[in-house]
C-alpha cells in the first residue's frame, strides 16, 4: 500500500474519466453550443425550473421532521427515524415507478412536466434531508441551547442556535437535492422533461462527436458552479461531523400538550409517503382495478423467475462496488492523513465525481476505456490478445458498469470513513511508529480496527447505491450485461404495467436486506 500507488489508482480510475470529457473543448464546434440562445434558455429554464421546484417540495417537511425526529420528545421518533432511513436505500427508479402509479400509471398528462418530476425527486430526497439535517441538529452544543433558553423560549432556540449551528448539514443537504435533481435523467426521461443532464446523455446516444463536445460545454459552468458549492459545503461537513459523534447528548426539547397531536400528524405523513407508493407498486403488480392475490403472486414468481440471475449479478457486482469504494476511501484517506497536498487531491477528486451529471462522468469512463483499448494496440503489436478490451468491451462482463459504480459512488464511501480515520487519536499511531510497527502493521492494528465498522457501512451504503445507479453506468454497459435497475429503466417506458410493478418489488428485496445489515452494523459494539 504505497502513496504512488494509491496515487495511480485515484488519478487512473477517477481523475482520467473527469479529464477526458474536457478534450470535446479543444473544437470550436463545442462552444457554438452556445450560440443556440433559445435552446440554452429553454434547458436553463427547465434545469433551474425543477431544482427550485424540488427544493420547494423537500426543505420544508424535511427540516421539519429533522427537528421533530431529532431533537424533541416526540413519540415513535426513532421506529419514524427508521422508517426514513430504510427509504435511503430505494432506488429512484421505483420512486418514479412507485408515484407514476399513483397518478394513474402509462403516459398521463399529470405523470409529465416539471412539477411531477420534482414531486419524485423530493419524495427521493426527503429521507436525506431528514438525515442530513438531522445529523447536524444532534451536533450542536448543549452548552450553547442552554444558555439561549435562559432568555428565549425553546422554538426559539431551535431556530435561532440549532438550525444555524447545524447549516453545515443542511446546506449539504440542499446540495445534495440540488445534484440529485440537476444530474439524474431517470425521473426527467419519463417525465419528458429536457435538463442539461438529459442534453448529455441526449447528444452521447446520438454517436455524433460534435454533439458530444456541444453537452460537455453546455454542462460544464453548471458543474463548476456545483464542484465550488459542494467543496464548501464539505470543507465544513468534516469539520463538524463524524461517523461516532462523541460528546454530551443533543438536548430534548419537549413538546409538551402538543406531542400527541404533532404524533398523529407525523404519522400520517410518514404512512403517506412510504406506505401509499408501496400500496401503488402491489396495486399495479396484482392487476390493478383488477387486483387479486392470485395475479400479485403469478407477477412476483414471473419476474422472480425470469430475473433472479440478473437479480443476484447486480447484487453481486454492488457488493463488490462497495468493497472496492470504501477499500479506496480507507486506504487513501489513511495515506492522506499526514499529507496536506495529498488531501486536497483526494477531497478535489470526490468534489468532482459527485458535482459532475452522470451522463458526463459516464462519457468520460466510456473515453478512458477507450484509450486504455489504444494504449493496448500500441504496446501488444505482437500479439493479437487483447486482455484489456476483452474485459472493458468486447466479452460480456460487469466491468465498466463496476468501474461506473465505483467511480460514481466513492464520494460517499469517502464522507463516511475519512472523518473515522481522522478521528485516530494521533498518540496512537506515533505510539506505533516509536513500537517499528510497518504501514501494512500499523494498518492492521491501529487503522483497521478503528475504523473497520466506518468501513463496513461504506460497504452497504455504496452497495444499496449501486443497485439504484443510473445515469452513469447506462452509457458504459456492455451488450447482453444489464444490470437490473436497466431492465427495469427500460420496461418502466411502457409505464407502470403489471410487470414493472413487480420488478420493482422485487429490487425492494436486497435494498431491505442491505439497510438490515446497515442497523445490525450500526449496533455493534
Amino acid at each position: 500500500m504505497r502513496r504512488n500507488l494509491i496515487i495511480v489508482i485515484l488519478l487512473g480510475a477517477f481523475g482520467l474519466p473527469l479529464l477526458l470529457p474536457l478534450r470535446e473543448l479543444v473544437s470550436p464546434s463545442s462552444w457554438a453550443a452556445w450560440s443556440e440562445g433559445g435552446r440554452i434558455l429553454e434547458l436553463t429554464g427547465h434545469s433551474i425550473t425543477l431544482i427550485a421546484t424540488t427544493l420547494a417540495f423537500v426543505l420544508p417537511p424535511g427540516l421539519a421532521l429533522a427537528v421533530l425526529l431529532f431533537r424533541t420528545d416526540l413519540p415513535g421518533a426513532r421506529l419514524f427515524q427508521i422508517i426514513l432511513g430504510l427509504a435511503l436505500f430505494v432506488p429512484l427508479p421505483l420512486f418514479a415507478l412507485a408515484w407514476q402509479g399513483i397518478g394513474g400509471g402509462g403516459w398521463r398528462p399529470w405523470t409529465q412536466g416539471v412539477v411531477f418530476a420534482a414531486f419524485v425527486h423530493a419524495a427521493a430526497a426527503l429521507p436525506w434531508v431528514v438525515w442530513l439535517a438531522g445529523l447536524g441538529l444532534s451536533r450542536v452544543e448543549p452548552e450553547l441551547e442552554e444558555d439561549a433558553l435562559t432568555s428565549v423560549p425553546g422554538w426559539r432556540v431551535l431556530w435561532k442556535v440549532s438550525i444555524p449551528r447545524a447549516s453545515a448539514a443542511i446546506g449539504l443537504a440542499v446540495i445534495w437535492v440540488v445534484l440529485q435533481a440537476a444530474g439524474e435523467i431517470t425521473v426527467t426521461d419519463l417525465a419528458v422533461v429536457r435538463t442539461f443532464a438529459e442534453e448529455v446523455y441526449t447528444q452521447f446516444v446520438t454517436d455524433v462527436r460534435a454533439g458530444l463536445g456541444r453537452a460537455v460545454a453546455i454542462a460544464l459552468p453548471m458543474t463548476l458552479i456545483a464542484c465550488v458549492a459542494v467543496g464548501g459545503q464539505l470543507r465544513r461537513w468534516t469539520r463538524q461531523l463524524s461517523v461516532d459523534a462523541q460528546g454530551r447528548p443533543p438536548r430534548v426539547f419537549s413538546l409538551g400538550k402538543s406531542r400527541w397531536i404533532v404524533f398523529a400528524v407525523v404519522l400520517v405523513v410518514i404512512l403517506t409517503y412510504s406506505f401509499v407508493p408501496l400500496a401503488s407498486l402491489i396495486r399495479q403488480a396484482g392487476g390493478g382495478e383488477e387486483w387479486s392475490v392470485s395475479r400479485l403472486a403469478i407477477e412476483l414468481r414471473r419476474a422472480t423467475s425470469m430475473q433472479w440471475l440478473i437479480v443476484l449479478d447486480s447484487l453481486l457486482w454492488a457488493f463488490v462496488a462497495g468493497l472496492l469504494s470504501a477499500a479506496i476511501a480507507l486506504v487513501s484517506s489513511w495515506i492522506a492523513l499526514d499529507s496536506r497536498w495529498l488531501r486536497r487531491l483526494l477531497f478535489a477528486l470526490a468534489v468532482a465525481l459527485w458535482a459532475t451529471p452522470g451522463p458526463v462522468l459516464g462519457f468520460g469512463l466510456k473515453e478512458a476505456i477507450e484509450l486504455l483499448m489504444d494504449l493496448e494496440d500500441l504496446v501488444l503489436t505482437w500479439t493479437t490478445a487483447r486482455p484489456i478490451r476483452a474485459v472493458l468491451y468486447d466479452l460480456s462482463t460487469p466491468a465498466p458498469v463496476l468501474w461506473a459504480h465505483v467511480a460514481r459512488l466513492f464520494p460517499y464511501a469517502l464522507a463516511i470513513c475519512w472523518p473515522a480515520v481522522r478521528d485516530i487519536p494521533r498518540d496512537l499511531r506515533e505510539s506505533a511508529q516509536v513500537d517499528g510497527a510497518s504501514r501494512w502493521t500499523m494498518f492492521r492494528q491501529v487503522v483497521w480496527s478503528a475504523t473497520r465498522r466506518a468501513y463496513w457501512v461504506a460497504v452497504v451504503i455504496v452497495t444499496a447505491l449501486a443497485l439504484g445507479e443510473l445515469a452513469t453506468s447506462k452509457i458504459v454497459q456492455v451488450p447482453n450485461r444489464p444490470t437490473y435497475v436497466q431492465e427495469l429503466f427500460s420496461q418502466m417506458h411502457y409505464g407502470a404495467t403489471a410487470t414493472t410493478a413487480a420488478l420493482a418489488l422485487v429490487l425492494l428485496a436486497p435494498a431491505s436486506f442491505a439497510f438490515v445489515v446497515l442497523i445490525w452494523l450500526r449496533q455493534r459494539k
